[in-house]
């Protein structure tokens, strides 16, 4: 019941609807109470009683409704099927204006649900996604939320109408008779505990559900990500097999929840039957003893088998808010995953900076055994131009993260302009740096609003600026509709080459102090890369420069080269200081330059 009563919590902001929804739903329940009643009259003229037999002395509702509406016995039979038709139209017409209400409340709150995932989502830390696969994130939003709709929208809409229809079904039987209903509930209870048992074993195998979609939801994502490398390696079968198992896992559990949810209704039918039974041998006795007269027995009876009704479909939609319940749980463990950085509560807007970068003593590790960068201090001055080189792995990536706050450091302290970056808002420390990294991420929208991506209504010109600075206008105009040319998912449309200058462009037009290039010319071709260096050259000054290169040729003219060898900085120095060291910088550039293929200046 508390996890119930947690999907009822969801709808609590829709107020106004959920009491429309109560209030019609009770409404049902009056008009399903009248038409039961109605079977009384109607019967004890079917079945008139013998002249000197006498009726049981007891006030009855119809009774009480005829005299206030002035009937008398004559015109009762001319109006009784008028009364009927107007119960059955009060009935269906609260029924839709209640299940219109509910459905309302469900799509507003499972719209608050969503919008409110994906501001949680977006608003995570890069750890959060390291850890979390993206199937699984993907699943909690869509199918683990769909249920959740499922469960408001219809099932809980169904609860509650059948909720009040079952209480005026049996307001109407302990009316006519209450020991007759007293001695008809009596083997009632015997289904609490299965159905209690049903109840649990749902939201158990509905949590194993949803964590076997969100296995298959990982694997269709890798499937359509790493498509060219299944082809390459011939893996179309390998990759078939597992999804085939992941399905078949998935299957079992869904045929294990329709055993369960199948069984259930049947059961609660052979409870109504044995309750049926005994009702009517009881029943007969009470007409013969001139308790209750046939209609009220008819009234009764009536009233016990629609119960069956509704008690059914509460079970069935006890069925699927329980799977519910288990969705919200997931939704639930989601939204409790606090952001790993945040602004402090002491954070301000940070000023406009010179660029100014300094490290001191600065560690972080991705996980507690193995540390990636240890004890770095170094000193980025205003316009400089800063590189940093070594093996993959060796930590170049990870001091340009803990600049952004992408991750925060174990140990030491990062500061811009001598400001420490964890006193100063998120929002304002990355407004004011630029990056362009290894992955080029772009968005399926035109190639326009992926220059201007976050800027808002931005000059045209200055977008056109900023991707001949980046040598990309020649190839956006030659793209059918230009500047409007939608690139496709991730900029599946273009080139690799192409792809890498519209995000060098999407950084020179956000004009920062400080420009953080993560191999940004990786993908380009030779040509390609010497235009690219002659736009980045004039687009540096004025501006701190931090580039990540494995190409030393790229980086020779920096006014500051750092050599990052297993988390340290190991050398620091200009491109001919270095050289002449005879050190690490030297081995990396020999390797590149093997006898001499480029001339040291």
């Amino acid at each position: 019941m508390k996890d119930i009563l947690a999907l009822f919590q969801l709808a609590r902001r829709e107020k106004k609807l959920l009491i429309l929804s109560f209030v019609c739903s009770a409404f049902v329940g009056f008009f399903t109470y009248v038409f039961v009643n109605l079977v009384q009259p109607i019967m004890d003229k079917l079945f008139q009683l013998s002249p000197g037999q006498a009726g049981p002395q007891k006030a009855r509702f119809m009774d009480t409704v005829f005299r206030a509406l002035g009937i008398n016995e004559t015109q009762l039979v001319k109006l009784l099927p008028l009364l009927v038709l107007v119960a059955i139209f009060g009935k269906g017409l609260f029924t839709f204006l209640s299940s219109y209400f509910m459905k309302g409340v469900g799509h507003r709150v499972v719209k608050r649900l969503r919008d409110d995932l994906f501001t949680h989502l977006v608003y995570q830390s890069n750890s959060f996604f390291d850890r979390m696969l993206t199937g699984d994130l993907m699943s909690r939003l869509t199918n683990d939320v769909d249920k959740i709709h499922q469960a408001i929208s219809g099932s809980m809409a169904d609860f509650i109408e059948e909720l009040f229809i079952l209480l005026a079904l049996l307001v109407g039987v302990f009316v006519i008779d209450v020991r007759l209903a007293v001695v008809s509930f009596v083997i009632t209870p015997l289904a609490v505990i299965p159905l209690a048992l049903f109840s649990r074993q749902l939201k158990k195998k509905s949590l194993v559900g949803q964590r076997k979609m969100s296995e298959i939801y990982g694997l269709l994502h890798e499937a359509i990500t790493g498509n060219m490398i299944i082809k390459a390696f011939t893996s179309e079968e390998f990759e078939i097999k597992k999804f085939l198992r992941a399905t078949a896992s998935y299957f079992r559990t869904n045929m294990k929840l329709a055993w369960i949810g199948s069984l259930s209704s049947p059961f609660m039918e052979f409870i109504g039957g044995v309750v049926g039974a005994f009702i009517l041998y009881v029943g007969t006795r009470r007409i013969t003893q001139g308790v209750i007269s046939p209609g009220d027995f008819g009234a009764f009876v009536m009233a016990i088998f629609m119960m069956y009704t509704p008690i059914n479909r509460l079970n069935r939609a006890n069925n699927v808010i329980q799977q519910a319940v288990a969705c919200h749980q997931r939704v639930q463990e989601l939204l409790a995953v606090a952001p790993q950085i945040q602004d402090a509560p002491t954070a301000n807007p940070l000023p406009s900076i010179q660029g100014r970068v300094t490290f001191d003593r600065v560690s972080f590790c991705y996980n507690e055994t193995r540390p990636t960068i240890v004890d770095i201090s170094f000193e980025v001055g205003r316009n400089e131009t800063a590189a940093f080189v070594g093996l993959s792995g060796a930590g170049k990536t990870t001091i340009i993260n803990l600049i952004s706050r992408f991750y925060e450091p174990t140990s030491g302290t990062i500061m811009i302009d001598g400001i420490d970056v964890r006193e100063v808002t998120l929002g304002s420390l990355r407004s004011q740096l630029g990056l362009v990294t290894q992955e080029t991420i772009l968005f399926n929208d035109t190639v326009r609003n992926n220059i201007a991506y976050g800027l808002g209504d931005v000059p045209f010109e200055r977008i056109i600026a900023a991707a001949r600075a980046a040598q990309a206008h020649e190839f956006i105009t030659a793209l059918p509709q230009g500047y409007d040319s939608p690139i496709g998912e991730r900029g599946g449309l273009l080139s690799s080459g192409q792809r890498q200058r519209l995000a060098i462009a999407r950084a020179l037009l956000k004009n920062p102090p400080i420009l953080i290039l993560d191999e940004a010319t990786s993908a380009l071709d030779t040509e390609s890369e010497r235009f690219i260096q002659i736009a980045l050259a004039n687009v540096m000054k004025g501006r701190t420069t931090l580039v990540i290169a494995h190409r030393i040729s790229t980086i020779r003219n920096a006014d500051r080269i750092f050599v990052v060898d297993c988390g340290r900085i190991a050398e620091s120095g200009t491109h001919e200081e270095l050289y002449g060291l005879n050190g690490i910088y030297r081995k990396l550039y020999d390797l590149q330059f093997p006898e001499g293929e480029e001339a040291i200046p």
